[in-house]
């Protein structure tokens, strides 16, 4: 009787036993697996989006607001420069893009590109690109080029590399180093990398016109060819 009597504690000490363990088993795994996302999460590589450092000589506006030398151009700012200024934006490993005179870009970098969309051509804008990086000058509106006659010309001057330059009704024309020439109703430029090119109005056609603001009216149709200012930083060819 006494044997009989012991097997009920014995049996739920044994079932207790087995619980415990199970229970035990379930929070190591739920353990290990939330380790195991923490290890992922923090082994993912940091996302750090692309910058650039501003230089500016002139009145030069960063998304409406008065510039300094120094600030910080982030993805999808508008710069713009007022007549006589220039702007410079150092990207580091993406390279640089000078702004000349009566000029407004939108400007957006991605993991191995820079694209200027000009919203106002004036006197251009210039990418500097260093191998494996793809830059792009996109036209946003050919009636906003910066000329003010029938007139919708826009030059492509090339310094290093080569570029593509889409105009007119679907054509394309390519260019290389030294190449320099006026596009009727251009759209884009582009290069693949390790290139330097400008993208400016046509010069016979404007003039400064001083004392009024840059983007209402811009230049004047006739006169004198402008002068391109030199750009902040030197060039090599």
């Amino acid at each position: 009787m006494k044997k009989h009597g012991l097997k009920a504690p014995v049996s739920f000490l044994l079932l207790l036993l087995v619980l415990a363990a199970f229970c035990f088993n379930n929070f190591a795994v739920f353990g290990a697996s939330e380790d195991s996302e923490a290890n992922l999460v923090n082994n993912l590589p940091a996302f750090e989006e692309s910058t650039g450092t501003l230089t500016v000589k002139g009145s030069v506006l960063l998304n409406g607001q008065q510039a300094r030398t120094g600030t910080t151009v982030v993805n999808g700012s508008v710069i713009q420069t007022d007549t006589g200024a220039h702007a410079l934006i150092e990207a580091g490993p993406l390279g640089r893009v000078d702004i000349d005179p009566i000029t407004a870009i939108l400007l957006t970098y991605g993991d191995q590109s820079v694209q200027a969309s000009l919203n106002k051509c004036g006197q251009g804008v210039t990418l500097n690109l260093p191998a494996g990086v793809h830059g792009l000058v996109k036209v946003v509106h050919i009636s906003d080029v910066g000329v003010l006659s029938e007139h919708r010309d826009l030059d492509v001057k090339v310094y290093r590399g080569q570029v593509l330059v889409k105009y007119g009704q679907g054509k394309e024309r390519q260019m290389k180093a030294g190449d320099h020439r006026d596009f009727d109703n251009a759209t884009e430029v582009s290069a693949s990398g390790d290139a330097v090119f400008k993208v400016y109005c046509d010069e016979s056609h404007i003039v400064p016109l001083l004392g009024l603001p840059a983007l209402a009216i811009p230049f004047i149709a006739g006169g004198a060819a402008a002068t391109i200012p030199p750009f902040l930083s030197t060039l090599q060819p």
